[in-house]
C-alpha cells in the first residue's frame, strides 16, 4: 500500500460515498527435483522509493538473502551463492517459480506463466548532480549492464520458459481510498443546529475543519433524549499510486547450461550490455526490471512440483559514459562458495575431532578469485582464523601473486605444486579443549592490489564450527531428491572415530506445490557391509515432513532412543509410496560416493551429484551451534556501523593510525584524512561507495558502505 495523504478538492464522490455508506505405476529411479528456500521470513516494502541518481550498481556481495531496498523495490528473488555456478564474483539473485518465503506460486501451471520480477527502485535518468547539476541525454552514452546464467547449480529453464528485461516510465497520481469519519454526540448536534427534532431526510453537515460540502442523511427521529452520536464524514484519504508504462528491451529462451557455455565460448555467466539511447526514458521516472517465464512439471507428478528454471543473475551496472566496450571493472573478488577446513565434512562433532584431528582436516582450502580488471594485477592475500571465545588465532600470509583477467582467463588456478591464493595451505589444527562440546572460528580472507588507486580489495568472512552433528552439506538445497518405487531407500555414510551415541538426524525438506509431498516415511540407520548399507540397527516410523517457518532450517527428529555405533554407520531414509520426499539435496557441494540407494533389493551408489540433507546429530542432548551461513561484517581489523549510514560512518577495529580514503563507484576519491573512529558522510550523495584504510605498517583494507538518507 502506498504513503496515505489527506485531499480536499473531491466533494462529488465523497458525497456519493456519503450516502453508500449510509444504505448499505513406476520404475525404479532416483529423481532430483529443484528447490530453494529462504532463511527468514520475507520483508514487506511498502511506498513510493526515493529516487537513485546514476551511477546504479549491485553485485549482492552486500546483501543478506533478500535484494538492498535501496535499490530494489521487491523481495521474491533471494540473493546467494548456492545457485550460481561460477559467477563473476560472489553471491547472484536467483529467479525461480518460489516466492519470498520458499513457497511455489499458487498460480504455477505447467505452461509457461509470468514467475517474478526484480524491480529496480525509481532512477534519476533525467539529470546528474556531479561534478555539477546538469540535465542527462542520450549524448551521454548510459548502458546498463548485467551477467546472466541459466540454471547454474539449479533446475534448466526449458526453451518455452524466458528471462527477460523491460524498461519503465512512472506517473504519480493520487487515488482516493476512503473516507475519514468523525463521530458527534447527538445533544451536541441539536445544539450546533439549533433545532430540537431531526426527521428522516434531514442533513447533518461536517464541523468547521472538515472537508467542505460533506454530510450525512438522518434515517430517524431523533430527539433530544436520543441517547448516541452520529458518524459524518470529514476527509478524504487518497493513497499515492504508481502507473509505470513497461516497454520490452531484452528477452532470452530458457536452456540448459551445458548449451549455453557450449554457445558462450566455455563462459558459465554471459555479459549483457544495453544502450539507453531513447529519450522517453531520460526522465525523473526510470525503472527497469528483471523477469522470467517458467513452468512446472505436470499434475501427474504431484511431489515433483518444486522449484523450477532457475536463472541467475549478478553484477547489475547503469551509469553514463560507458560503451559496448565496457565490460571490465577494477575490482579483485572473491567468487564461489566458502571453503571448508575439514577434508570430507563441512561440520563435525567436535568430540570426534578430538580423537583424530589429523584425518579430519585437509591440506589445502580451495577458493575461487577473479580478477574483473583488463589487465593483470599483484595481489596479496592471507586469511586469519579466531576462536570465538577462546585463545587460537592464526594468520597465513602468501607472498603477491599474478592474477590475470577474468574475461580471458577464469579463476585464479593452483599451481601443479605448492599453495596460492586458490589454494593455500591449511595453517594449524583446531586447537583440542576437553572442556567444551562445542567449538567454533571466524574466518577471515583478505585479497588486494595496493598500488593501486583506488587500491583494490576484497574480504570473505564466515564460520568454520563443531558442533554436535555432522553434515556434507553447506546449507543450502539447490535441488530436492527422492526415490521410487514405494519401499525404495536411500542412503548417506558417516563415520565416527570411536563409539559414540546418535541421538536424532536433522533434515531439510522443501515445499512442493501445495505440500504435496506431505507423505510418511520412515527413518532408518544401518551398519556397514563391504562399503553398504547393511545390518538395521534402528528405525522411527510413521514420520512426515517438518518445515520451519524460518526456512533454510532443519528439522530435528529426535530418537525414541540412542543409537551406540562405531565405525562406518548409514542414515538414510525408507519411502512408503511412490511419491517423491523431497528431502534438501545440495548440489554445490559433491559427496555422490557417500550416497546410495535401493530401490529393487539391492545397495548401488547414487548416480546423482551432490549432498543429501540428512545431519546425524551425537552425543544424548541436542544442541545446534551457529549457523554456518551466518558471516560477520566488516573487513577484518575494522568493522564499520552503520550500514547503511546516513550522516556519520563509525569504525570500529585494531587499527590505531594510518589512512582513509572514500572513493565512489566511479573511482572518484570523495574523502581522504588521517585514521579516526568517525567519519561525516552527510555531505555524500546516497549510493555505495569503498572506504580504503591504509595502516602505518603498510597494510591495506577496503570495505563497501552505502550511503542512505
Amino acid at each position: 500500500m502506498k504513503s496515505i495523504m489527506k485531499k480536499t478538492s473531491f466533494k462529488a464522490f465523497a458525497l456519493l460515498m456519503a450516502f453508500g455508506l449510509i444504505a448499505g505405476s513406476v520404475s525404479a529411479q532416483e529423481i532430483l527435483t529443484p528447490f530453494r528456500s529462504t532463511t527468514e521470513k520475507a520483508p514487506v516494502r511498502r511506498g513510493v522509493a526515493e529516487a537513485r541518481f546514476l551511477p546504479f550498481f549491485d553485485d549482492f556481495s552486500q546483501s543478506a538473502l533478500y535484494p538492498d531496498s535501496t535499490k530494489w523495490t521487491d523481495c521474491n528473488a533471494l540473493v546467494n551463492d548456492g545457485f550460481p555456478l561460477c559467477p563473476p564474483n560472489r553471491n547472484g539473485i536467483t529467479l525461480d517459480v518460489l516466492d519470498a518465503n520458499g513457497r511455489v506460486y499458487s498460480y504455477a501451471i505447467s505452461n509457461a506463466f509470468l514467475a517474478e520480477y526484480l524491480t529496480s527502485v525509481r532512477i534519476r535518468l533525467d539529470s546528474v548532480m556531479e561534478p555539477e547539476p546538469r540535465a542527462l541525454t542520450p549524448a551521454d552514452s548510459v548502458y546498463l549492464s548485467f551477467y546472466y546464467q541459466p540454471q547454474g547449480n539449479g533446475n534448466a529453464p526449458e526453451e518455452q520458459d524466458s528471462l527477460g528485461l523491460q524498461f519503465g516510465t512512472t506517473v504519480l497520481r493520487q487515488e482516493f481510498l476512503f473516507l475519514d469519519y468523525q463521530n458527534y454526540d447527538i445533544a451536541d448536534i441539536f445544539a450546533e443546529m439549533q433545532v430540537d427534532t431531526l426527521f428522516p431526510g434531514d442533513t447533518v453537515w461536517a464541523s468547521v475543519g472538515c472537508q467542505p460540502g460533506l454530510f450525512t442523511i438522518v434515517t430517524d427521529t431523533l430527539t433530544p433524549a436520543t441517547q448516541g452520536s452520529i458518524a459524518v464524514p470529514c476527509d478524504s484519504v487518497f493513497t499515492t499510486v504508481a502507473d509505470t508504462t513497461w516497454y520490452h528491451i531484452w528477452s532470452v529462451p530458457g536452456q540448459a547450461l551445458e548449451s549455453f557455455m557450449n554457445e558462450n565460448d566455455g563462459a558459465h555467466f554471459k555479459q549483457v550490455l544495453i544502450p539507453i539511447r531513447d529519450e522517453r526514458f531520460f526522465r525523473e521516472d526510470f525503472y527497469f526490471r528483471f523477469y522470467n517465464y517458467a513452468s512446472i512439471v505436470s499434475s501427474s507428478l504431484p511431489a515433483n512440483r518444486s522449484n523450477e528454471d532457475n536463472w541467475n543473475i549478478d553484477f547489475v551496472y547503469l551509469n553514463l559514459g560507458r560503451s559496448a566496450n565496457d565490460t571490465i571493472y577494477p575490482m579483485l573478488t572473491f567468487s564461489g562458495q566458502r571453503p571448508s577446513f575439514f577434508e570430507r565434512y563441512q561440520a563435525i562433532p567436535y568430540r570426534q575431532y578430538r580423537i583424530n584431528p589429523n584425518s579430519a582436516i585437509r591440506e589445502n582450502l580451495h577458493i575461487d578469485i577473479a580478477n574483473l580488471d583488463g589487465v593483470d594485477h599483484q595481489a596479496n592475500y592471507y586469511y586469519s582464523v579466531q576462536q570465538v571465545g577462546g585463545s587460537q588465532h592464526y594468520t597465513r600470509a602468501l607472498e603477491p601473486t599474478t592474477i590475470h583477467p577474468y574475461k580471458t582467463h577464469g579463476y585464479l588456478q593452483c599451481p601443479d605444486y605448492g599453495e596460492s591464493p586458490a589454494c593455500p595451505y591449511v595453517g594449524e589444527l583446531f586447537a583440542l579443549s576437553f572442556d567444551y562440546d562445542s567449538v567454533s572460528y571466524l574466518v577471515k580472507h583478505y585479497i588486494y592490489d595496493s598500488t593501486c588507486n583506488p587500491p583494490l580489495a576484497d574480504s570473505m568472512i564466515y564460520r568454520q564450527g563443531m558442533y554436535n552433528y555432522y553434515a556434507y552439506d553447506d546449507g543450502t538445497p539447490e535441488l530436492g531428491f527422492g526415490v521410487r518405487p514405494a519401499g525404495g531407500k536411500f542412503a548417506v555414510r558417516f563415520d565416527l572415530a570411536e563409539f559414540d551415541t546418535i541421538a536424532g538426524v536433522q533434515l531439510l525438506f522443501n515445499h512442493t506445490l501445495k505440500d504435496a509431498n506431505d507423505k510418511y516415511f520412515d527413518i532408518v540407520v544401518w551398519k556397514d557391509e563391504n562399503g553398504r548399507p547393511g545390518e538395521e540397527v534402528y528405525r522411527l516410523e510413521g514420520q512426515r515432513p517438518i518445515w520451519q517457518e524460518m526456512p533454510y532450517q532443519f528439522s530435528y527428529y529426535r530418537f525414541t532412543k540412542p543409537v551406540l555405533l562405531s565405525g562406518a554407520f548409514y542414515m538414510g531414509i525408507e519411502q512408503r509410496n511412490d511419491d517423491l520426499i523431497n528431502i534438501g539435496f545440495d548440489a554445490s557441494v559433491d559427496n555422490i560416493q557417500y550416497n546410495f540407494i535401493n530401490t529393487n533389493g539391492a545397495w548401488q551408489q547414487s548416480s546423482k551429484h551432490g549432498s543429501l540433507m540428512i545431519r546425524p546429530v551425537v552425543g544424548s542432548s541436542y544442541y545446534i551451534g551457529v549457523d554456518e551461513n551466518s558471516t560477520s561484517t566488516g573487513s577484518g581489523a575494522i568493522v564499520l556501523y552503520p550500514n547503511p549510514a546516513s550522516s556519520t560512518l563509525h569504525l570500529d577495529g585494531d587499527i590505531q593510525e594510518g589512512q582513509v580514503c572514500i572513493y565512489d563507484l566511479t573511482g572518484r576519491r570523495v574523502f581522504q584524512g588521517e585514521y579516526q573512529t568517525e567519519i561525516p558522510v552527510s555531505q555524500l550523495n546516497d549510493g555505495m561507495y569503498f572506504l580504503s584504510i591504509t595502516t602505518a605498517e603498510g597494510q591495506v583494507f577496503t570495505q563497501k558502505f552505502i550511503i542512505k538518507k
